[in-house]
């Protein structure tokens, strides 16, 4: 039996109007939420079969944005601040042809009747856009239309190419409507990402309540599929076991211990256990001209005076010698190269630069400090600028920050709290591949990994490299991983005895190919570093992407917040867990908003059978060493830094036309320079 076919009968015998997308059904709402941007949100019920001590139904509610129904010529006007224009170039034709990508449109013709088509892309205008007749002749858009009665309204406005792409099908914009309801395969305008997440961050008991109702409208055991097959499904969630880690206790400076509370801890008191021990010379360089120089005044004296703190030899701040500032603002990007080229001849260890929330200044930033200059960056928004120059919290942040990217050690674990499994040369290692989305077609999959090469799990070097899109497998991870491995030994004089390989965005339907290839390319790494040398393996994928729910059962008493949350550092382990492989699920933050999503983690192989306690208290405990917060994140922190890598390797490509057949040539073109991979190894944090 397919899953389609319990789908449809689903929809069959459902009174509510509902359509499959993925995973997820979603009922047509009756009042529509608008979330900006021309979507609306759809509320769903994301269901997925699983194999625990027994079978199981996962089910969780399930959030997503559609296009709004109604004429194009809406869409182009609310694109153009509510305002229709009589023609259309520029940034505005490619809002638009972004919008209706991958649609599908209703063209009302002459004769009142509608024909579905697919939108490819937009031509030149009605008035002069021209075709072929069926008698050989030639005529533009508008006065084909004319000659069938039909004057338009808008004939300065593109046609728009629709139907079989070998076809030439164009219709006026004015004559087509978006159908509602188009589930699109595709990334949601930032607006409504940001829409859907406020919409959905509801309290356990809210999110729970959501799940049922829509459960229940789905009515599952009134299927006549389910009836057919002799089973059904349960009314109720299914009860299990969890139990709560204890935190970690963080080390700082003069043996100060900090025991985490509630996910996170508080270090004012505090200094960094280590600093760079040289003196620090530095410039805020100013690239939006939105931000005014009282604003930086002040960020530039609260970065020296917690820099006092932290006991940081920092140049002291001044306008007149630390603010730089481009002569022309409102172009100053284009005058990076010889500002940056300036910057480091005075031999400047970092910089500090005031990026524009809008455009692509950071991109353009980074490219060229790391790929050209070799000059260490801090990029801060003006818009943080002018509302948090002067929240010590945010100045402390920024610190964490710059001290790891200055060679610094925030903290680290308080060696009587490390589980005996890591009281020994362990390399933390973590691995990711990011994709393109669907509509990229011309852009690779970009791969991060990130390796630790001091003994106390802080410091990492980070390593990137382009494939072949929609490639989940790491192809050059051999090569990589020897080279971690010899900085390890250069650092340590050893190489480790224990590799933990945590591997992101893996599904379970891949874990044989990547064992096969990645596995294999570590060992292959171990043995051609140091023949015959006796190194361990740990490998385990950490998956976020799943529904999987926990909520407090009635008298639960250790809860977190407004939320009513389980707790950091809850695990769950057995029961809803696959039968034939050591998996667990951990919460190991503080959720700042909705219920907490755990992380589950698959353990593939393991060459030291593990204690799967010890196991869970060491990712636990490595979810308290990212450098960027004081607090618990919600995976470990070689996973957090295997993803800055890879989006810092998406950063280096962006605006780049790539060679797709030769990436290797195109990756060695974008090589990070020695002053920074080498000098200031935790640069992409």
């Amino acid at each position: 039996m397919q899953a389609n076919q319990i789908v449809t009968d689903l929809r069959n015998n459902n009174p509510c109007l509902s359509f499959q997308f993925r995973k997820s059904i979603y009922v047509v709402p009756t009042k529509p939420e608008d979330i900006g941007a021309n979507h609306e949100l759809w509320y769903g019920l994301f269901q997925s079969a699983l194999l625990g001590s027994k079978p199981f139904l996962n089910i969780d509610v399930s959030h997503k944005a559609f296009p709004r129904g109604g004429p194009v010529l809406d869409v182009v006007a609310s694109l153009n601040r509510n305002s229709l224009p009589t023609s259309l170039a520029g940034w505005l034709a490619q809002q638009v042809h972004d919008y209706l990508k991958g649609m599908e449109v209703v063209y009302t013709g002459p004769n009142g009747v509608g024909k579905t088509f697919k939108y490819n892309s937009l031509k030149g205008p009605a008035s002069t856009q021209k075709f072929k007749l069926e008698d050989g002749s030639e005529s533009t858009v508008a006065a084909y239309f004319q000659k069938q009665g039909v004057r338009l309204r808008f004939p300065d406005l593109p046609v728009m190419h629709v139907g079989s792409t070998i076809r030439n099908i164009m219709v006026p914009m004015e004559l087509c409507a978006i159908p509602p309801g188009q589930a699109l395969i595709k990334k949601h305008p930032d607006q409504c990402t940001q829409m859907i997440i406020r919409r959905s961050a509801t309290d356990t008991v809210t999110r729970k309540g959501k799940i049922m109702d829509i459960f229940n409208q789905i009515d599952y055991n009134n299927s006549k599929t389910i009836k057919d097959f002799g089973f059904g499904v349960g009314n109720s969630f299914e009860v299990v076991d969890g139990r709560i880690i204890g935190p970690p206790s963080v080390l700082y400076r003069n043996n100060v211990t900090i025991t985490p509370s509630r996910g996170q801890w508080r270090a004012d008191n505090a200094s960094f256990i280590q600093i760079n021990p040289q003196p620090l010379r530095w410039r805020i360089l100013n690239l939006d001209d939105r931000t005014r120089p009282a604003g930086i005044q002040q960020l530039g004296q609260n970065i020296f005076q917690v820099s006092r703190k932290h006991g940081i030899q920092l140049e002291p701040f001044s306008m007149q010698q630390t603010y730089y500032e481009p002569r022309d603002l409102r172009n100053a990007i284009r005058e990076v190269d010889s500002i940056f080229e300036d910057l480091k001849k005075q031999r400047m260890d970092f910089v500090i630069v005031v990026i524009s929330g809008m455009g692509d200044q950071y991109s353009k930033v980074k490219q060229r400090a790391e790929l050209v200059t070799g000059l260490l960056t801090q990029c801060i928004k003006g818009d943080t600028v002018y509302k948090k120059a002067g929240d010590m919290s945010t100045i402390n942040n920024i610190w964490l920050k710059i001290n790891a990217k200055t060679n610094g050690t925030n903290h680290v674990l308080k060696p009587e709290c490390k589980p005996p499994l890591i009281r020994k040369r362990v390399m933390y290692v973590g691995a990711d591949v990011t994709h393109p989305s669907p509509e990229q077609t011309n852009i690779p999959s970009v791969v991060g990994v990130a390796a630790s090469y001091d003994l106390e799990g802080f410091r990492y070097n980070c390593c990137y490299r382009l494939q072949n899109p929609k490639d989940e497998m790491i192809r050059d991870l051999e090569n990589i991983i020897k080279k971690q491995l010899l900085q390890f030994k250069t650092c340590n004089g050893a190489l480790p005895d224990l590799i933990m390989y945590y591997r992101d965005g893996v599904s379970e339907g891949q874990f044989s190919e990547i064992l096969t290839i990645e596995l294999n390319a570590i060992q292959s790494a171990v043995a051609s570093t140091s023949p015959g040398a006796k190194v361990a393996v740990t490998f385990i994928v950490v998956q976020k992407r799943h529904h999987a729910r926990f909520f407090p059962t009635r008298g639960t008493i250790d809860v977190e917040g407004r939320n009513q949350n389980l707790p950091p550092g809850t695990v769950v382990d057995k029961h809803i867990t696959a039968p034939n492989q050591y998996q667990f699920f951990l919460i190991s933050h503080q959720a700042v908003q909705g219920v907490a999503k755990p992380t589950k983690y698959c353990v593939l192989y393991d060459d030291v059978n593990s204690d799967p306690d010890e196991l869970q208290s060491v990712t636990y405990a490595l979810c308290h060493m990212f450098a960027r917060c004081n607090r618990a994140v919600s995976y470990p922190a070689p996973t957090y830094y295997a993803h800055l890598a890879a989006f810092r390797g998406r950063v280096y490509i962006k605006d780049r036309r790539l060679n797709m057949n030769d990436l290797a040539g195109e990756y060695r073109k974008m090589q990070i320079k020695p002053e920074i991979i080498d000098g200031h190894p935790m640069f992409f944090v």
